[in-house]
């Protein structure tokens, strides 16, 4: 039970409830007894009272006709010379005894006998003294018999108490009990999972949650399978190829005047690996990214030089491809990043750009200080940054085409047979990697063509040492 939700509860209730009836109990005893005392030391001195009032025959006389042992409570009169008379001669202490003679007002809580007494003494006709005294044993007696019903009263609470705790308990864990079930079921696999109602806002918070994590799983998992199926469908066609050529060669049905003859086999065959190649390479590295320990190491880059030597790397890949490749670098731009992975974000998105550039057309890369006062969406950056764009004069993108740029597949699916189209994993790779750069990497809004803008932090003033841009770092 304490390792339950509801089984705390209820220890927690039922010890509160417990120390707050003892608490209650004490202190409820303790104000009955000392209000009971009071009524009794009233209810004696009104006794005193009406007695020392009446006229000193007929107070002798009532004094002399009561029981030597009389009950509760005891009456005596004390004459001027000490002698006390009615209720077996009341035992005052000698010092007390000699104060009422003289026909003083008393109002105290003597010992008679030993025993405890509330005595009230009032001064009557002719000198004597009325000496009413009640038994604070007979009071005690009384306040028993209230706190008895005082004891069953708090313990019925206590037991109420306890009942509404185990109900609480219950209303509160069932839920819970239920979530977590309703979750387990998530966990599984299970979508669209029917999840408890809960009049708790916590609770009703936590099912919440768990709905939209349902969606968001749902929603992940349905991305994750398009995207298999994408990966399955891009696996296949270069296999199939490959496939179908290595049993064309076995069956010696590809002779010399067949695409070239064996040579001709030979090209299309290494492209389609080529391509395959680079398909698993993209996959191995979003893997690679979505790992914890990804490899970043930051330095300062001359950020001009790096981009003037990724653009002499595919400028052979241009020039076949019948596009101008240039560069407009502003010089003394210095980032601080890790030089690799900045390249490689270069490197990925010039290979996009010249592969949708149609014959004739152009890419350029330029570098520029990030201008937070220039109304420019490709400018929407503060000066501590530096701006890396490559832009194209291909097919471009719309806007709902640059909200999308960057989920996987997404672009490969809408424009294939349409356009030439990569992996469909490229831009997405670029992004991430990007990110775990500290930069940032978004599709700009331009009038020809399409333009991607990497900004990278610049590098503090007081920083010096240059990190060497490496060489190519591949497509």
């Amino acid at each position: 039970m304490r390792r339950t939700l509801a089984g705390r509860m209820v220890l927690t209730t039922v010890v509160v409830a417990t120390v707050a009836v003892v608490v209650a109990g004490v202190v409820s005893f303790g104000l009955v007894r000392a209000a009971t005392l009071n009524d009794a030391r009233a209810a004696a001195s009104a006794i005193a009272d009406e007695w020392a009032a009446l006229p000193q025959n007929e107070l002798r006389h009532r004094v002399a006709e009561r029981p030597p042992v009389a009950g509760e409570p005891k009456i005596a009169l004390v004459e001027s010379d000490g002698t006390v008379l009615g209720s077996s001669g009341i035992a005052l202490r000698p010092k007390v005894r000699a104060r009422v003679a003289t026909g003083s007002k008393l109002s105290a809580t003597i010992s008679i006998d030993g025993a405890p007494y509330i005595v009230e003494a009032k001064p009557a006709a002719g000198g004597d003294t009325v000496v009413v005294a009640r038994s604070i044993r007979s009071v005690d007696s009384q306040v028993f018999a209230l706190a008895g019903k005082l004891l069953l009263a708090l313990t019925i609470g206590l037991a109420v108490a306890i009942g509404a705790g185990i109900l609480l308990g219950r209303m509160i864990a069932g839920p819970l009990v239920r979530t977590a079930a309703a979750a387990r079921r998530l966990a599984r696999g299970e979508r669209g999972v029917d999840l408890p109602s809960s009049g708790t806002a916590e609770v009703s918070d936590v099912v919440e949650a768990l709905e939209e994590l349902d969606g968001a799983l749902g929603a992940s998992e349905a991305r994750q399978h398009e995207f298999l199926l994408s990966i399955s469908h891009e696996l296949r066609t270069p296999l199939t190829a490959i496939a179908g050529y290595a049993e064309a060669l076995v069956d010696g049905l590809i002779g010399p005047e067949e695409i070239g003859g064996a040579d001709g086999v030979g090209a299309t065959m290494l492209a389609e690996t080529r391509r395959l190649d680079r398909f698993v390479a993209d996959l191995l590295e979003l893997a690679r990214l979505e790992a914890h320990d990804f490899p970043v190491e930051p330095g300062v880059v001359d950020v001009s030089k790096l981009v003037t030597e990724a653009v002499t790397a595919w400028r052979a890949v241009a020039e076949a491809a019948d596009v101008t490749l240039s560069a407009r670098t502003a010089p003394g731009l210095l980032g601080e990043t890790d030089a690799h992975r900045a390249r490689q974000i270069i490197d990925g998105l010039l290979e996009n750009a010249l592969r949708v550039t149609p014959g004739g057309g152009a890419v350029t890369v330029t570098t520029r200080a990030g201008a937070a006062d220039v109304v420019d969406a490709a400018d929407r950056h503060s000066p501590g940054t530096v701006l890396i764009t490559v832009s194209d004069t291909g097919p471009g993108l719309s806007a709902s085409d640059r909200e999308v740029a960057f989920e996987r597949g997404v672009l490969h699916d809408r424009y294939r047979g349409a356009r030439p189209v990569g992996t469909g994993l490229g831009l997405s790779i670029a992004q991430r990697l990007a990110a775990r750069l500290g930069a940032r990497l978004e599709a700009a809004d331009t009038p020809q063509g399409a333009a991607f803008l990497l900004a990278l932090p610049a590098a503090r003033a007081d920083e010096r040492r240059v990190e060497q841009a490496p060489g190519r770092a591949g497509s």
